[in-house]
């Protein structure tokens, strides 16, 4: 977010260019605001969120302001047309899958310079009382993109994956990271519904969808009615709620009617229809967050040998789960000492705090466990860190306070020394 003049109204139609890859509507529009949903949807919905481009969000005080520009001032959209009031602020969706990662489609974030000039709001949706949407957006709702963790873009003949995991720059404590499928693929005309950002709107909620063709590796086929700026919405299972893919792509959006645009409609069922069909990227073909739930897994289950051997494998090690505790504490609390020194060695964050402020060496203290604090300490981890409490992490207990207080005095004499022989 940067301090900007009001220059909105005049670059926001090169926002909306961005987000118009196209999409359609099949059969009757199913797009409904969080609030006519489910209860299940509108609680979904809070841990969806809308791109923006960074130097779009201008702020003012404790909150920023989003582009005002509609979808009809935009697009020259009929003015018969649903939606045409509302804004068009944002340009792709994504979802929470960890307190501070969030997943959407490649072609939004590509690479770490895209990641970089972009920022995540959560709450762009129209509220029941005053049946509009806020383009006055308290802070505390909008994320940076920090880093790219994976991301995949392959446009090849036999299959297609979009889709990228990032990390935001801090974690989103209030709401929770949403559940996907880890293993398997989703059954033909399976039931479905996705919720985003169709053109840059507010969220909406479509339902009444199912999966047409499953044959491919990478992505499978549906009738969503989806549009431009969808891009990146989580697709869930209507039946279990739980996320099976990224929507990635569609069929035309719109039609000229003379001086304005429609919506362009299709048939609900598109069976043989190979022109139609909007498609989802398989959340399980995302290699990190594949990697960070087994990891996960064999912690918790003490299977020792097959978490040290995925440590080697893994490239990010500080993946956190719902308790913003990384893989390290969680090898800490269940006495798994030779993954949590695997851990250590292969260059996890040491000195990483989980929500109630503990490290990897305040579990370690408390857990009573010489072997992880001698290690913690040698490498360098910070013994003054203190938790929410106020505790530090050498002051756990007693004994091991004593033992880290006296490997940090040998610590600081030894450098005294170097630096007197130099």
């Amino acid at each position: 977010m940067k301090k900007i003049s009001f220059l909105i109204l005049i670059t926001a139609t090169s926002v909306v260019a961005e987000v118009r890859d196209a999409r359609i509507i099949y059969g009757v529009d199913n797009r409904v605001e969080p609030f006519e949903a489910s209860a299940l949807q509108r609680q979904l919905s809070k841990s969806t969120a809308g791109m923006i481009q960074s130097i779009k969000v201008v702020e003012n005080g404790d909150f920023s302001v989003l582009p005002p520009s509609t979808i009809q001032m935009d697009m020259g959209l009929c003015k018969e047309e649903r939606f045409v009031d509302q804004p068009s602020a944002v340009i792709c969706s994504g979802f929470l899958v960890a307190p501070d990662l969030l997943v959407t489609a490649g072609h939004c974030i590509p690479n770490q310079k895209r990641c970089e000039q972009m920022s995540w709001v959560f709450d762009y949706h129209v509220k029941k009382e005053t049946n509009r949407a806020d383009i006055m957006v308290p802070n505390e709702k909008i994320y940076k993109c920090s880093q790219v963790i994976e991301a995949k873009l392959e446009n090849l003949a036999d299959d297609k994956k979009d889709y990228a995991l990032i990390r935001l720059d801090r974690p989103v404590t209030d709401r929770k990271p949403l559940k996907f499928r880890t293993a398997g693929k989703i059954a033909q005309a399976q039931e479905l519904f996705v919720i985003g950002h169709p053109s840059g709107l507010p969220t909406k909620v479509a339902s009444d969808a199912k999966v047409f063709d499953n044959s491919a590796a990478g992505f499978f086929e549906t009738n969503l009615d989806t549009f431009g700026g969808n891009s990146g919405s989580a697709v869930f299972n209507a039946k279990s709620g739980t996320i099976e893919g990224i929507l990635v792509r569609g069929a035309k959006d719109y039609v000229k009617d003379g001086r304005c645009i429609r919506v362009n409609n299709a048939p609900e069922d598109i069976e043989g229809q190979p022109a139609l069909g909007e498609s989802v990227s398989r959340i399980t073909d995302i290699k990190a967050l594949g990697n960070r739930n087994r990891l996960f897994s064999f912690i918790q289950n003490s299977n020792q040998d097959e978490a040290i051997k995925l440590i080697k494998e893994i490239s990010d090690l500080d993946m956190v789960d719902e308790s913003f505790n990384t893989a390290l504490h969680l090898a800490i609390d269940k006495g798994e000492s030779e993954v949590a020194v695997a851990l250590i060695k292969a260059g996890a964050n040491i000195d990483h705090q989980n929500f109630n402020g503990e490290t990897p060496l305040h579990r370690a203290a408390f857990m009573n466990n010489g072997k992880v604090v001698s290690h913690l300490v040698a490498s360098g981890a910070d013994v003054l860190v203190k938790d929410k409490f106020g505790v530090f992490a050498s002051g756990r207990t007693n004994y091991f306070a004593f033992g880290m207080r006296r490997q940090l005095r040998q610590t600081e004499y030894k450098e005294k020394m170097k630096r007197l022989r130099e």
